[in-house]
């Protein structure tokens, strides 16, 4: 199987920064004349509710194309809104998530090179980040303090190169960084199958 041009994949995503994301890595694209992009549908939050409401919109609206939903995984894990009870229990005909662990802010910070990865997740661990997911009043300091000086939700504080996807591919695959992304293991794939 290759991608023909130009393939087009819809992201429920969770909100601005996802959307951002996404035009920032269709720009890589188009650039590299990769023959694939997506196409983002923001929700505003990845609560299991109105994500599931946003994916049966458009759905609804799109009945011939490859729709994939894209959240943070942190509210599961911390039951908030009950999205982690109501995740196991959703109907068959809604796909599983893309889910980022925990956060997007971690799945930023994959992009960079392995030593300011594993910096984070020092710090993460140091806050018990991976038992219980932090707010993001909680890592939004830590992270402007010691990654991101000058990040705000919904920008990307660095514009995607190879070298950032390379980055992002190796920690997803990497056993010492907790940090994943299913969404990467998606770009990672329609990468595999792009023949340029």
């Amino acid at each position: 199987m290759t991608c023909t041009k130009k393939d087009t994949f819809i992201i429920v995503c969770e909100g601005n920064s996802e959307n951002a994301y996404i035009q920032e890595l269709n720009r890589f694209l188009d650039t590299n004349d990769y023959p694939f992009t997506f196409v983002s549908k923001p929700i505003r939050n990845g609560h299991y509710k109105p994500t599931t409401l946003k994916y049966k919109e458009v759905e609804k609206n799109n009945k011939r194309s490859n729709i994939f939903i894209w959240v943070d995984k942190d509210t599961y894990l911390r039951n908030d809104e009950n999205d982690g009870d109501n995740y196991q229990h959703k109907p068959v005909r809604i796909p599983n998530f893309m889910f980022s662990h925990l956060n997007f802010e971690d799945f930023l910070v994959m992009h960079l090179d392995e030593g300011t990865v594993l910096k984070w997740q020092q710090i993460c661990e140091n806050h018990r980040h991976f038992e219980c997911p932090m707010h993001s009043a909680e890592y939004m300091p830590l992270l402007t303090t010691h990654i991101f000086p000058n990040y705000k939700k919904g920008q990307i504080p660095f514009e995607i190169t190879q070298e950032h996807l390379d980055n992002l591919f190796k920690a997803q695959q990497n056993p010492n960084i907790k940090f994943k992304c299913d969404f990467v293991e998606m770009i990672i794939t329609m990468f595999s199958l792009t023949i340029k």
